[in-house]
């Protein structure tokens, strides 16, 4: 009989094995159908719309001579549509698209080598042909990477939005804590901040050794095959140097980490795989001591006793396990949320009612000084369980009407606080002290709480920020660490050198003053944010939303000064010109419309519309002396025009005259080499180039940030590149007189300032 079972298991697991092979091959095959679609559409609009032009200017057309053309090059992959990367895509899901592209273009593109680059010639981007003028015929054959690099000088945000027990202090002083990629170690009385930058992806939990200097923090799957599994780091935090990696077979994330409280030898490890399994390590060798699965449903919680050496706990959804190691194997026992007779209990409304049913979620964990495990859950019951066996000591039931998602205990105090941001203390007998404090709404609730203190606290939120909360006589908090909620795609120089704008999907607009790394102030708009750009000469921002409505923001009185609905679209960019005369505002529809400024920025009238992109705008940018307009379309067209009649300019002799005054369409002859082999459209996001200092940077979809020289117009560009952020690199842009770098972060949500150095 059983013989019989495991052959139908294999059976099975055959069988299950060749449909997803199967499915697999048809998902490629789509995909390539799709492309060729794509490519399809956008060439019959080229040819309708340039024989439109022909028809109707025929005197105007350039002769075949004339045009600008480029040794061909073909960029051959299949990926995501730009619409679909700016959409509200998950992490998983937009990790799980660039996979997917990456294995179709390994399989099924054939690559041309690099071609030299000559003033007449064309090149193919996903097998379109996309025009470029160059100024001159010199054009070099290949480029050097620049002198110059980056330094990672200050990161805007914390994760708080879906991670939680990652706030701790170290031995030096600081906090620890992550953002994106990054292991931010801060001093809040110094305000300054250090980086452990050894990971490729999301680090999604932390925890720290007993010693107060070694900490373990867990990633996601990686964006390349190098560094695609998931893995542990254990690294130090005087000098910041990987000690251990512990790279398994995890299968999709590391969820929790935990050091055993006693000695610190052994590391627990929860996978976030489909199987959840919780493995013990003596991290310092290497070894694996056991490996069991966890639960069938999500772990959010794991933590060793802090005096019993083979005794851990996890929990999460509907669950609370403890686990003892026997040397061997580890064996589970479940929690029940039953209440016995020993058990006492408190009900918030004063009845005597101890039923109890089981809570959606076990939110977080700690100890108090007799070893006792004390859980808040999404109920918001208060539960302290025997740390012997998996029973109820204490109830207070419904203490938190928004449910308890932290925990901290110092001494004989507890605190602890929920979604609505309110922070209350608790004595040994858990009745309240008195002492609570309440962060605004714009705070967010709060996510982490960490004692540093009888009367200081530091609070993460929610909305990926940090507080410290005084609970004394004072009741006061400052913020220290802010970000946006999330995605970020605009970002702007702001109305001093030092400072920059930043806007995003969340509906705040931000300022942001780069020398004292701190938040100026932030505004909600109560709509989503999508691009944003300062008045060259007078305290005005104009602000594109995620609809077909941009609007002018006074920076000073931080209040809207003008409306305007245009087009049927989102706004995907906008901007003013030099001579803060104009303003150009480039729409999802396919069209660009420009208004003229009067009454010092207060009033904006109507040119006209630039209508010959056959998809939706993505970059554009300013002549110097403000006549002209140089635009970027989803369809991988370059398009010029004359702002004050809103006429495209088809005249190669005009177009290689113009000087840019910003550089920031990532097509153009100037920033060709940005563009490798392999990249479709849309994996490059944004450029910028520093005129005063010959660099260009360019930020993609790969969480990295690419540092070249300036102008790069060759294919064979060497480049530098500084990892940290873990998404989509949504934007980038210099400020203080070009000796900073701000990049942008899409589901990260991190705003990243890099210090210019000279090697």
């Amino acid at each position: 009989m059983e013989s019989n079972l495991k052959m139908v298991d294999v059976i099975l697991a055959n069988e299950e094995l060749n449909t997803s092979d199967r499915l697999e091959q048809l998902e490629r095959k789509v995909c390539q159908q799709n492309d060729e679609l794509t490519c399809l559409k956008s060439a019959l609009a080229d040819c309708i719309r340039r024989i439109q032009l022909l028809e109707s200017k025929p005197t105007a057309s350039a002769s075949p001579s004339s045009q600008s053309k480029i040794s061909p090059k073909s960029f051959s992959s299949a990926a995501k549509a730009r619409p679909e990367k700016r959409s509200s895509l998950t992490p998983s899901t937009a990790r799980l698209s660039k996979a997917n592209s990456s294995t179709r273009s390994s399989t099924n593109s054939l690559y041309e080598p690099p071609c030299q680059v000559t003033p007449s010639g064309v090149f193919k981007l996903r097998g379109r042909p996309v025009k470029l003028y160059a100024q001159t015929e010199n054009l070099p054959d290949s480029i050097p990477a620049p002198d110059a690099s980056l330094k990672l000088e200050w990161v805007y945000g914390y994760r708080g939005k879906d991670c939680r027990s990652n706030i701790f202090l170290l031995s030096t002083g600081e906090l620890v804590y992550f953002i994106a990629a990054v292991a931010v170690l801060f001093n809040p009385e110094e305000n300054s901040q250090r980086f452990y930058l050894g990971h490729t992806d999301d680090i999604k939990c932390l925890s720290v050794h007993p010693n107060g200097s070694h900490c373990a923090t867990g990633q996601t799957a990686g964006h390349n095959k190098k560094d695609s599994r998931p893995h542990v780091r254990i690294w130090d935090a005087i000098n910041l140097t990987t000690l251990k990696v512990i790279s398994s077979e995890f299968q999709n994330s590391i969820s929790c980490l935990s050091f055993s409280k006693l000695n610190g030898d052994v590391l627990a490890v929860v996978d976030d795989g489909h199987e959840k399994f919780i493995s013990l390590w003596q991290w310092e060798t290497g070894l694996k001591l056991t490996s069991t699965k966890c639960y069938s449903d999500a772990v959010l919680n794991c933590e060793f006793h802090p005096v019993e050496k083979n005794l851990l706990f996890t929990s999460g959804k509907q669950h609370l396990c403890y686990w003892t190691f026997d040397g061997n194997l580890l064996h589970k026992r479940m929690a029940l949320f039953e209440p016995t007779a020993s058990t006492k209990v408190l009900n918030s409304d004063g009845t005597k009612n101890s039923k109890l049913e089981r809570p959606k979620f076990v939110l977080c964990m700690s100890f108090n000084s007799r070893g006792e495990l004390i859980t808040g859950d999404s109920d918001g019951n208060l539960i302290v369980w025997s740390s012997k066996e998996p029973r109820m000591v204490f109830l207070h039931k419904k203490l938190n009407d928004t449910g308890i998602f932290t925990i901290n205990v110092n001494d004989d105090c507890l605190i602890y606080a929920g979604k609505s941001g309110k922070i209350v203390e608790l004595d040994s007998t858990y009745q309240s002290t008195g002492r609570s404090f309440e962060l605004g709404e714009n705070c967010g609730g709060c996510r982490c709480i960490l004692y540093l203190n009888n009367n200081m606290l530091i609070v993460g939120t929610k909305k990926n920020s940090l507080y410290q909360v005084n609970l004394g006589e004072f009741n006061f908090f400052k913020c220290l660490i802010s970000s946006h909620c999330d995605e970020i795609w605009g970002l702007s120089q702001g109305n001093n050198p030092s400072s920059f704008l930043t806007c995003a999907n969340d509906g705040l607009l931000s300022l942001w003053d780069s020398m004292s790394f701190s938040q100026v102030w932030s505004v909600g708009l109560q709509e989503k944010l999508h691009c944003v750009d300062s008045h060259p000469s007078l305290d005005l921002a104009a602000v594109g939303l995620c609809k077909p409505k941009w609007i002018i923001f006074d920076l000073i009185v931080k209040k809207t000064v003008f409306v305007q609905s245009e087009g049927s679209e989102q706004i995907e960019v906008i901007k003013y010109s030099p001579n803060g005369c104009y303003l150009a505002a480039g729409s999802r529809d396919n069209s660009i419309y420009v208004y003229r400024v009067s009454d010092n920025g207060l009033k904006y009238s109507r040119i006209g519309k630039c209508s010959a992109h056959s998809s939706f705008l993505t970059h554009l940018d300013w002549s110097n002396n403000s006549e002209y307009i140089m635009s970027n379309s989803g369809d991988y067209e370059i398009l010029f025009w004359r702002a004050d009649t809103c006429r495209q300019v088809l005249d190669v002799s005009v177009i290689r005259d113009i000087t840019w005054a910003s550089r920031t369409c990532v097509l153009s002859m100037e920033t060709l080499g940005i563009w490798d082999n392999g990249l479709d459209g849309t994996d490059i996001n944004a450029c910028c180039e520093a005129k005063n200092t010959d660099l260009l940077v360019s930020v993609d979809d790969f969480g990295k940030v690419n540092l070249f020289k300036y102008p790069c117009a060759s294919l064979k560009a060497d480049r530098k590149v500084f990892a940290g952020h873990s998404s989509h690199v949504t934007n980038c842009r210099f400020i203080s007189n070009e000796t900073r770098l701000i990049t942008t972060g899409g589901n990260d949500m991190g705003v990243f300032q890099w210090e210019i150095l000279n090697d």
